[in-house]
């Protein structure tokens, strides 16, 4: 659909304008000035080559509540250790707190906390391009706008992140488990009870974890987020961009571009654009494809697992795209986001055909959630191979609009 050249082409579009988004507008918080003018700067550009409106949506968020989880948790779990003294049973209580706030928030992406912090207003933004011919299918094209919060510790020592995380987690798992036998003990009484309230004495050993918890994010540094997601973004704009300007429409296969808000907030843009326009878009076939992080091209990858590998992606979409990996001389793996999310997951959930398209080492790497995330930091031969296998995909797509397409995951 598209070649060689106007591949490369897109490359370099989606590398200028990362930059310049970047140097313009700086780090992009979740509900913050500089998302929604970063957001106003992708709608100007999109009405140059999107049909009709191109539409920016606000709703409301409470933005800090998904980066303070961390604290928070490490908060409860900290009060817990203090009240052990006082009763057992106070313990597990406040275990159970920390507990469900880390399931709700981190494992499954409620909006458990919302309702403690203030509100703000983010917003998405999204275009179309019509086909040449009747609308008998569609695909939406996605990425984030917005930047997290740093991760200090990511940033300060990188090699040594994922160790670290392995005795955070293990740590909060023995310390529930040593105030849920501490308790059974305080029960029993007697011997039993001597030797636990010696044994839960190791709680205090686990302290410097709590700490690792409580200082996590650095909630007044966001991050440039080049890779994270403004490539994303810009991928999804320059094949739509270089599609139109080359005349190049698809036959009947309608094309939508979104930008969205606040992922980085708990998938907070994709929540409300899958809630509110399910119906809008139940007319034909619709695909959802969601590009993020495209930076590290050893590890294009397929997410056909998502939100903590919870979600399973629809085995169209991700059969899609394998066959399209195959057009450009790929194999590219299937795999699942063991820890994290993405807007993808939201869409499958809320019933939408949706997977993801990502190349990002799942180590993580040291510019991810740092600073280090910047314009200066981007592979523009990840960035090719992305839009080409996103357009092999949008060409398969639209030659079997007659019909569904059954792929075999061989």
């Amino acid at each position: 659909m598209l070649n060689e050249q106007q591949t490369w082409a897109c490359a370099d579009w989606v590398m200028t304008q990362v930059r310049q988004v970047i140097e313009n507008f700086g780090p992009r918080a979740p509900g913050s000035e500089e998302e929604r003018r970063a957001q106003e700067y992708i709608r100007e550009e999109m009405k140059a080559f999107c049909d009709g409106d191109v539409i920016l949506e606000p709703f409301p968020l409470a933005a800090k509540a998904f980066f303070a989880l961390a604290a928070v948790t490490a908060f409860f779990f900290t009060l817990s250790a203090l009240c052990w003294h006082m009763h057992p049973f106070c313990s597990v209580v406040l275990d159970g707190v920390a507990l469900a706030v880390l399931y709700f928030q981190l494992f499954r992406y409620r909006l458990f906390l919302d309702p403690f912090f203030p509100k703000k207003e983010s917003c998405n933004v999204y275009g179309r391009i019509r086909p040449s011919g009747e609308i008998r299918r569609r695909v939406i094209l996605a990425g984030h706008v917005d930047s997290a919060c740093e991760w200090r510790f990511l940033y300060w020592m990188p090699r040594f992140f994922r160790p670290l995380m392995i005795a955070l987690f293990s740590g909060l798992a023995l310390l529930t488990l040593l105030h849920a036998g501490g308790s059974v003990a305080w029960i029993l009484g007697g011997e039993a009870w001597t030797v636990a309230s010696r044994i839960v004495l190791l709680q205090w050993v686990l302290s410097p974890l709590l700490l690792v918890g409580l200082f996590f994010s650095d909630l007044k540094q966001p991050v440039p987020g080049a890779n994270d997601n403004l490539t994303g973004v810009f991928s999804c704009l320059a094949i739509g961009r270089a599609l139109k300007q080359g005349g190049l429409s698809l036959k009947h296969t309608e094309l939508v571009l979104v930008s969205m808000g606040s992922e980085e907030a708990g998938l907070r843009g994709a929540k409300v654009f899958a809630r509110k326009h399910k119906e809008d878009f139940s007319d034909v076939q619709t695909l959802f494809i969601g590009l993020e992080t495209l930076r590290d091209p050893e590890y294009l990858t397929i997410y056909d697992r998502d939100m903590n590998g919870m979600v399973r992606h629809d085995e169209q979409v991700c059969s899609l795209l394998k066959e399209a990996g195959k057009i450009c001389g790929l194999d590219l793996p299937f795999g699942s986001l063991f820890l994290g999310s993405s807007d993808a997951a939201v869409f499958t959930q809320a019933g939408w055909q949706a997977g993801l398209l990502a190349a990002m080492d799942p180590a993580p790497p040291a510019y991810y959630h740092t600073r280090l995330d910047n314009w200066d930091n981007m592979s523009r031969d990840c960035l090719k191979t992305a839009i080409q296998v996103t357009c092999a995909a949008l060409k398969l797509f639209d030659e079997e609009a007659a019909e569904p397409m059954e792929f075999s995951d061989n």
